[in-house]
């Protein structure tokens, strides 16, 4: 192989290699953002949204806030002289007709604790026993009352009634809201800070804070607040939410019945405290860091991805940088179809691996949290990396011009097209109508069918899907007749152009299939036969008008000789009648060979178009009047009389003077050769709209066995027995002249009458 064979492979495993490193990069992008995110809240929160804007900053305020109201409800049921007392009685109940039970925190703590209940480090209820006894869950404890929830109220009649378990479980649930409050709030630095304070008449019967006397001004300072009194119904604060049902805690905790309360708390968000405010601010701004590094990754990983992508697709399929031989691997060779199959084969069988191999290894080194997702990014690799390689396969084949040719629908379509090629077009439609009816039919049956079973989703699905094919199968078909319909345009059209005489005309054969094809190649066969025909025929007029100038030419020079010769010998006076008489038939003769000639060499230029013209414009009537005097006193020679209906107004043309004179004296002497003795020639000039008529008629004095058209042909004259001394060029010279200068040149016979009509466009 040569070396810049071996150097566009590089650049290929080095942009395949650098496509794996930008869809890795794109991956964790990705990844970033999925794990370290908000899903859901777009873009916008990386760049405008704080820690205190977040929901969870919302979530662990409004947290905080229920442990501080079930601290305030819980406080003082646990604490003597403002520590933990364990002799404080809980609950009282009674089984049966037995005597009243008192149950103190020590008692309660030390029955949960043999039940498997304890609180663990963040003073959460937790139990590790999960087994319990008969004795601890029947329900034969009648409560007689609860210390921690004074103001309870039956709504039926069993609700009195309590297993002990269950009455030590709620006293660890309010020791829990009591604990977290003691150690984490009061114990513990913190960025929150809280006051409650209830007050009669103005004095304070119970306060609830760690704040040491901060004013509500100052709470407003620290960040975030919320204040509420119980003077306004308005709760004072600059969080996105407000919390709801603080009132009502509020009332419920207000156990001195006070009549007046207040609430502040605020989080001092310069987070000075290294408690759980502060975690989440680093945290949250770690998670926008994160998140803002996976958007980057992501949006690189694209623009390589793309830009490889693009590279590879532009050379993919070249073993050169030149790009001129396309080439194939051997899974490029199989058909289109068994491609596509083949490769959706592959996919499902991949992605059947990685579920049972792949799934594995993720749970293995990945936490529970990530699995779904981690799954659900190997799925999108396998099908991506599985698509690509077919793709590439199928780009490969249509750089080749195979993609079409080696599909098994191509092989259909030739087989099919093979069959019906040479049938008769109503044999095909035939056939083609049958099999579109039939095919509407039976998917209308489908849908049908599927109709009836639509109480099951799959049939609903396969109903519309079957519709929507039928609605695209019409539309194929429509677009299939209105294609040939257009073939068949172009046919005529080809038909009527080489009809009007432009016989080099060629169809276009591109789109072109099956009949219509043949039929385009054949009525371009036949163009291409007039085209050759007509060429030789031009071909062969031009060699016999050249060959008559030449001959002519030819002749004239010793023509010119023997009539100078003559002249020479007629002015000798030879002595002699007969040597005079010869002498005279010598003269004639070389004279009528002259005029023959000349004419020859006109009807050749006349009829190739090789005559100069000088157009002017003309008075036809007068040019009449002036020829009608010029052949008058010849015409009497013969006996005709010439009888003129002319207008009076002049008409005018544009033609040639001297090329017009030859024509109407070509025509004149034709009348005056082949006329009949003692008769009338009538010559006549008629205005039709803006054409103007010159008819000039005689009765021949000789039978008229030829065509009108074929007395304008070369040496053809009306007298067949050639009396005359015509040379049978004159109306032929008349009407190629005719034509040159824009007119029409008619010969019209009736019997023995004869006339000639000339047409010119009168010049407004």
């Amino acid at each position: 192989m040569k070396l810049k064979d071996y150097s566009l492979r590089i650049r290929k495993n080095i942009t395949v290699f650098l496509h794996v490193v930008f869809l890795t990069l794109a991956l964790a992008g990705i990844s970033l953002m999925y794990l370290n995110g908000r899903v859901g809240a777009g873009l916008s929160w990386v760049l405008t949204q704080d820690y205190e804007e977040s929901s969870l900053f919302s979530q662990q305020f409004t947290e905080d806030l229920d442990h501080i109201l079930n601290y305030v409800a819980y406080r003082d049921v646990f604490e003597t002289d403002g520590a933990l007392d364990l002799s404080r009685e809980m609950f009282s109940v009674t089984r049966g007709d037995g005597p009243e039970i008192i149950y103190t925190l020590e008692e309660v703590l030390r029955y949960a604790r043999s039940q498997g209940f304890y609180l663990n480090d963040q003073f959460d209820v937790v139990n590790d026993l999960f087994l319990y006894d008969n004795a601890s869950t029947n329900r034969d404890q009648r409560v007689n009352w609860r210390a921690y929830d004074p103001n309870r109220t039956l709504t039926e009649p069993g609700d009195a009634y309590s297993s002990l378990l269950d009455l030590s479980k709620e006293v660890l649930d309010c020791l829990s809201e009591y604990y977290k409050v003691t150690y984490r709030l009061l114990s513990s630095p913190t960025n929150l800070y809280f006051t409650v304070i209830y007050a009669d008449g103005g004095e304070v019967v119970a306060e609830y804070t760690n704040a040491g006397g901060m004013t509500p001004d100052q709470m407003r300072e620290l960040g975030r607040y919320c204040i509420l009194s119980s003077d306004s119904i308005l709760v004072d604060t600059n969080l996105d939410t407000s919390p709801g049902n603080v009132s009502a805690a509020l009332e419920r905790s207000n156990l001195q019945d006070a009549d007046s309360y207040f609430l502040g708390i605020a989080v001092d968000t310069s987070y000075l405290a290294r408690d759980v405010y502060a975690e989440q601010a680093s945290a949250f701004q770690q998670i926008q860091d994160r998140f803002a590094e996976g958007f980057a990754a992501l949006v690189l990983g694209i623009l390589g991805c793309a830009a490889t992508l693009g590279y590879l697709a532009v050379m993919s399929g070249y073993k050169t940088l030149d790009r001129t031989r396309p080439y194939l691997h051997n899974w490029d060779t199989i058909t289109t179809e068994s491609c596509i199959v083949l490769t959706g084969i592959s996919t499902l069988f991949m992605l059947f691996l990685g579920e049972k191999i792949g799934y594995r290894l993720i749970h293995l080194v990945m936490n529970e949290h990530s699995w779904e997702f981690a799954e659900r990014m190997l799925r999108a690799v396998i099908i991506y990396a599985c698509c690509m390689i077919g793709a590439f396969s199928l780009l490969r084949r249509y750089k080749s011009r195979t993609l079409w040719e080696n599909s098994l629908l191509h092989h259909l379509q030739e087989n099919i097209s093979l069959y019906f090629t040479d049938r008769p077009f109503s044999y095909r439609l035939l056939c083609t109508y049958g099999t579109f009816v039939g095919a509407q039919i039976l998917v209308m049956g489908l849908v049908g069918l599927m109709y009836k079973l639509r109480s099951y989703p799959a049939a609903r699905v396969i109903g519309v899907l079957l519709f929507l094919g039928l609605l695209a199968g019409d539309y194929l078909v429509f677009h299939k007749l209105f294609s040939i319909s257009k073939e068949n345009d172009r046919i005529a059209d080809a038909i009527e152009n080489i009809a009007g005489g432009d016989t080099s005309y060629q169809m276009d054969l591109q789109g072109l299939t099956g009949k219509e094809l043949q039929m385009g190649q054949m009525i371009n066969r036949i163009g291409t036969g007039l085209e050759k025909a007509l060429q030789e025929q031009v071909r062969s007029e031009r060699l016999k008008a050249d060959l008559i100038t030449n001959v002519s030419h030819d002749i004239k020079t010793p023509l010119t000789s023997i009539i100078n010769y003559v002249d020479l010998l007629k002015r000798e006076n030879l002595p002699g009648e007969k040597a005079r008489e010869y002498l005279k038939v010598l003269d004639q003769k070389s004279q009528r060979l002259k005029n023959l000639t000349e004419d020859l060499v006109e009807a050749s230029k006349a009829s190739s178009g090789n005559v100069k013209l000088e157009m002017t414009t003309l008075d036809l009537v007068e040019m009449i009047w002036q020829t009608n005097g010029e052949f008058e006193e010849k015409f009497a020679g013969r006996h005709l009389e010439l009888i003129a209906s002319l207008p009076q107004e002049s008409i005018l043309i544009e033609a040639d003077g001297r090329h017009l004179w030859r024509v109407l004296e070509n025509v004149y002497n034709n009348a005056y050769k082949y006329a009949m003795e003692h008769s009338r020639v009538y010559t006549e000039v008629v205005r039709r709209d803006s054409q103007v008529f010159f008819t000039i008629k005689n009765v021949s004095e000789s039978p008229l066995n030829v065509q009108g058209s074929e007395l304008t042909e070369r040496f053809v004259r009306g007298d067949v027995s050639r009396t005359t001394e015509g040379s049978g060029l004159g109306l032929s010279i008349a009407q190629s002249l005719t034509k040159l200068q824009g007119g029409t040149f008619d010969i019209i016979i009736d019997g023995d009458l004869f006339k000639v009509q000339i047409c010119f466009p009168v010049k407004v």
